[in-house]
């Protein structure tokens, strides 16, 4: 296949620098969760082509797929509606089959190749039952390099900190057996952490509070930032001594969309005036608001037990250090509890000199050695490294991705040597529009196609139906180091892409067909005689099937 880069320019020399010329053949790497391919994939049948048509409009030689939500079962039940047998593709899946701690049918990982260019696959690599068997992971085999498709456990709330921690150091044992055979490393997937701070919007990042007083003596700044600054400094001893008297409770709170009534749990503490306040938003469980505007540390210990205050500091893992706050929850603070009104303008500057990435300190840690010490790439900020706001999550309940308030947790992180060698940036940044693709004016254009994606209503009715301007205005033509925006109905994460010059059949005759490889592909293994005579819907093409129903805001 031979890609054309429309717009594509000449890149700065060197191998790997991000390289905008179209190489002769290239292959495309597309990684995205999906948040429940059953639904994905309806959507996408609804309009001419299908699948086969997504994938070659979006030059995808591999897609990996994460958060697919599939058993075994109903990879070989429905294999034709879920295009498990896709023509010219090869599919490998692993899946959560119930066996651990989660219930059957969770997380799951897919990855669809085309035909050859996989050796073998492994959908339990991390050589642990414990750590396999929850469908995370899946490694292919394309010859000169080994793909690992990942869906990194979350780690929200704290109690399963030391499980991603333990998986982590596995994944990262995994890729050093790989290279010591021989094989480059590509880790593709939703790795659930943040790699720099501006991975965040600005508001979701931590600071360290202290950092006012510094902010507020800093004479570049503007005087009215300044004495803002200082104003908030001084009110902090106020704002700590309220929330080490929080409380933590139930509370009822009803669906603005459609009225249900359900119970939360929030944050509520007493104002300067006297008032009781609940702070940030209500919270499904009770740990989570626990480890919520703490302003003394969160710890978590081995047995995945959050320790709150001052004792957090010697648990076995920090969740987040004392005397931080994300910079939106400082002025939450300052707004409701100490009457002190700071627009975003100094907050930013804060989380722009102060804030850190994202992500608990161990899970930076672990991300850090595996960037300098074992030799990866983030192939996304290596080659644009002055993109601002490009994000691949929001909360599409709130509405976040039309305000482009989001996350970067999806990534494809290369071995350098492969990455010198091989990767080129391709097409600019999606822009759709006159603004500069790196500004954060491009990335939220981009992250609503445009303007075609519309936000929910908050009167009721779920997400707006995806209509077909809004499902074709996904296709670029274009193959990229960089974004892939689909529409929010699809998923509530975009995807992230890879390209690499040169591509060459790796596996001519297929896959292997040993123990492994044929447990990552149970479609293959359980043919039906029924499927000797059954005859393929003609909906493999799309356009003809009954629309899907409708998906919440909240994904599948």
């Amino acid at each position: 296949m031979t890609l054309s880069f429309r717009g594509a320019g000449t890149s700065a020399a060197g191998a790997g620098a991000g390289a905008d010329e179209a190489p002769a053949a290239c292959l495309h790497v597309v990684s995205w969760n999906v948040a429940g391919w059953k639904t994905t994939v309806e959507h996408i049948r609804r309009f001419k082509g299908g699948l086969p048509t997504f994938l070659e409009r979006h030059c995808a030689d591999i897609l990996c797929l994460q958060e697919v939500k599939l058993t075994a079962k109903a990879i070989t039940e429905d294999r034709r509606t879920l295009g498990v047998e896709t023509p010219g593709y090869e599919s490998f899946w692993a899946c959560n089959e119930g066996s651990g701690a989660q219930r059957q049918g969770l997380n799951g990982v897919a990855t669809f190749a085309r035909q050859g260019l996989v050796v073998r696959a492994d959908a339990a690599p991390l050589q642990h039952p414990e750590l396999d068997r929850e469908g995370r992971c899946l490694l292919t085999d394309h010859g000169s390099f080994v793909l690992f498709n990942v869906y990194v456990p979350n780690s929200s709330g704290g109690s399963r900190l030391p499980f991603k921690l333990r998986w982590l150091r596995a994944l990262r044992a995994a890729m050093r057996r790989e290279r010591a055979a021989g094989k480059a490393v590509i880790l593709a997937g939703d790795l659930n952490l943040k790699h720099r701070p501006e991975d965040s919007h600005w508001s979701a990042r931590p600071v360290q509070v202290a950092r006012l007083a510094e902010l507020s003596q800093e004479p570049s700044l503007p005087a009215e930032d300044r004495r803002l600054l200082a104003a908030a400094w001084e009110a902090w001893p106020g704002i700590c001594d309220a929330l080490r008297a929080r409380e933590v409770r139930p509370f009822e709170t009803r669906g603005q969309r459609k009225g249900q009534v359900f119970q939360r749990w929030g944050v509520f503490a007493k104002a300067s005036n006297g008032e009781d306040v609940r702070l940030g938003q209500p919270m499904e469980t009770e740990d989570h608001a626990r480890g919520s505007f703490m302003v003394d540390g969160v710890g978590v210990e081995d047995d995945g037990s959050v320790v709150l205050g001052r004792a957090s500091r010697e648990a076995a893992h920090v969740l987040q250090p004392a005397g931080e706050l994300c910079a939106g929850d400082l002025a939450e603070c300052l707004r409701r509890l100490a009457g002190l009104e700071v627009g975003p303008g100094p907050l930013r500057r804060l989380a722009a000199a102060a804030g850190r990435a994202a992500a608990p300190p161990a899970v930076s840690e672990w991300l850090r050695a595996v960037l300098q010490e074992d030799g990866m790439v983030d192939s996304f900020a290596e080659l644009h490294p002055a993109a601002e706001e490009r994000f691949t999550c929001w909360d599409q309940y709130r509405n976040r991705r039309h305000e482009n308030i989001g996350s970067r947790i999806d990534y494809i992180l290369v071995d350098r040597p492969l990455f010198a060698a091989r990767a080129r940036r391709g097409a600019p940044l999606d822009a759709r529009g006159p603004a500069a693709p790196e500004s954060a004016a491009a990335a939220l254009a981009a992250a609503t196609l445009g303007g075609l994606s519309q936000p929910s209503p908050f009167a009721g009715g779920g997400m707006p139906a995806l209509e077909e301007d809004e499902y074709l205005a996904q296709f670029r033509g274009l193959a990229s180091t960089g974004v892939l925006y689909t529409p929010p109905q699809l998923s509530d994460h975009v995807a992230a892409t890879l390209l690499l010059e040169g591509r060459q059949p790796a596996a001519p005759g297929g896959p292997a067909r040993d123990a492994a490889t044929q447990r990552c592909q149970p479609h293959r293994s359980a043919k039906r005689i029924t499927d000797f005579f059954s005859r393929r819907p003609s909906s493999e093409s799309g356009g003809d099937l009954a629309p899907p129903a409708k998906r919440t805001a909240l994904g599948a």
